[in-house]
């Protein structure tokens, strides 16, 4: 299990972690971790030492909690 965080500024400078949903695969992580990048963040994927309990949701969730979380932080 893999996931951005990507650290950003606030108004008043203050420094802001926001941690994404976790991924399958550090592959996916690496695609928005990238992608993000591009649009002008400052990002690292971390890894999940460990599972998640309750077993991990298929690859279009994937998709739509990281696009819920992209949409939170515009």
């Amino acid at each position: 299990m893999h996931r951005v965080v990507t650290d950003i500024r606030n108004h008043r400078g203050q420094r802001i972690l926001e941690p994404g949903p976790w991924l399958a695969t550090q592959s996916e992580a690496d695609y928005w971790a990238e992608l993000l990048r591009e649009m002008g963040y400052k990002t690292k994927v971390e890894r999940l030492h460990g599972e998640i309990s309750g077993g991990t949701p298929s690859g279009s969730d994937h998709d739509t909690a990281l696009s819920d979380a992209l949409a939170s932080m515009a």
